[in-house]
């Protein structure tokens, strides 16, 4: 069993998007829980068999490979090739390797994707070449895919049907919806998902906190339906008195939500984060995954991430965003634990997502005099919709030593 729900499970709203025609480009615009990654698959499945077009003829584009892996995880569910199912960049590469030919560009640790784009948008765009490779390709999570994207699978593919929601931008570049219809050619968006069914209430008044506009955050809210009746977690704050009682709580939170059965995502601030953690909740007798090491087996013996499995999912913020799980962890929300690059208007997005991918309850941590946003959490436990917790409140705070925040270069599982 998987997170995707059968089709005939869908709603009438999600259902019209499936069907959409694909005589011109789609946009389907829909809210965290609308179900933009489920309507993905069965839109594919639609239009393969609506069109009897072979795996080599379509492509699913996404982002980050945390999603890709997360898809391919249902594929076999509702008939979709695995192989159709990779990330933007992943597929310039080969393009590149393949129909452009030269040396590929590279950067400071990597493929220079951005002059690989430019370089592949010379060839099919400018110079005309390698026209409707594809009959169709879906895109998840467009907002995080520049305009010159677009532009590109407008030329290699007769039709396009990207899914977005500005609010779930998750880094600096991306684009608007303008930018998207202009390189579509559309006057406008063709379906919005009204209904964010996945997330509970109470998950959703503390990610409406995460909204900037106030006529933004109000029809976040409209769009909730789902009853809280049998599952009704107040989500909950930890503040620590240092980071040793930080990681020592969420260690034992984590096997909580375990026994719980609960499938958990622990969001980390950077991918370090992500690591060090793992070494030391491994060492707690804690079974987690953290993402794979460019496709290939882990040399340090940590389970890549398996989304048919139940154990824990550690990651940095910007992969969990197309995700789904029971439990959403955001621990250690302090402000200098995170990439200096990153804006705060970025960063209260990070956290929106984040938010919105648990759908019965989250839960954050820090220490007490380093927390960030600490005027929304305090608003959310006056309104009665965040529990605050503190060290008085736990029976295991005498027995905690004191660990420092760890400084750049030292090993992060020391502080589990």
């Amino acid at each position: 069993m998987t997170w995707l729900v059968p089709s005939e499970d869908l709603t009438l709203g999600q259902m019209q998007a499936v069907e959409l025609s694909p005589e011109t480009h789609r946009m389907v615009m829909g809210s965290p829980g609308s179900g933009k990654t489920m309507i993905v698959l069965h839109r594919a499945r639609h239009l393969v068999d609506e069109f009897n077009v072979s795996p080599d003829r379509y492509r699913v584009f996404v982002f980050t490979n945390a999603l890709k892996a997360y898809i391919q995880s249902a594929v076999a569910d509702v008939g979709v090739s695995d192989e159709s199912v990779t990330t933007f960049d992943h597929w310039c590469r080969e393009f590149h390797d393949q129909c452009v030919g030269g040396r590929l560009p590279w950067g400071k640790g990597g493929p220079d994707f951005d002059a690989i784009r430019h370089a592949i948008h010379d060839h099919v765009v400018v110079g005309g070449k390698a026209r409707d490779l594809f009959d169709f390709v879906m895109v998840d999570e467009g907002q995080d895919l520049d305009p010159l994207a677009y532009e590109i699978l407008a030329s290699v593919a007769r039709h396009v049907t990207v899914f977005m929601d500005h609010k779930q931008q998750v880094y600096e570049r991306g684009s608007r919806e303008e930018d998207v219809l202009r390189a579509l050619r559309l006057r406008r968006r063709n379906v919005t998902l009204l209904e964010a069914y996945r997330c509970s209430r109470y998950i959703a008044q503390v990610a409406a906190s995460f909204v900037a506009a106030d006529d933004e955050r109000a029809k976040f809210l409209e769009q909730v339906r789902t009853s809280d009746q049998g599952r009704r977690r107040m989500p909950a704050l930890y503040a620590a008195k240092d980071m040793g009682a930080a990681r020592e709580h969420l260690t034992e939170t984590i096997r909580t939500c375990v026994d719980r059965g609960d499938r958990i995502g622990v969001l980390l601030p950077t991918r370090r984060w992500v690591f060090g953690c793992a070494r030391g909740l491994s060492r707690a007798g804690l079974e987690v995954e953290v993402p794979p090491q460019r496709g290939k087996p882990r040399s340090d013996g940590l389970p890549a991430h398996d989304f048919t499995s139940n154990r824990p999912k550690l990651m940095a913020y910007p992969s969990v965003k197309g995700l789904t799980f029971d439990t959403v962890l955001m621990p250690f929300l302090e402000r200098d634990l995170f990439p200096k690059a990153v804006s705060g208007e970025l960063l209260t997005r990070w956290l929106f997502v984040g938010v919105t991918r648990g759908t019965e309850w989250v839960y954050f941590s820090g220490t007490a005099d380093r927390m960030m946003y600490g005027d929304v959490f305090a608003d959310l436990e006056q309104r009665g919709q965040l529990a605050v917790l503190s060290n008085a409140d736990d029976a295991l705070a005498e027995s905690r030593g004191t660990v420092d925040a760890c400084p750049e270069d030292s090993d992060l599982s020391s502080l589990f």
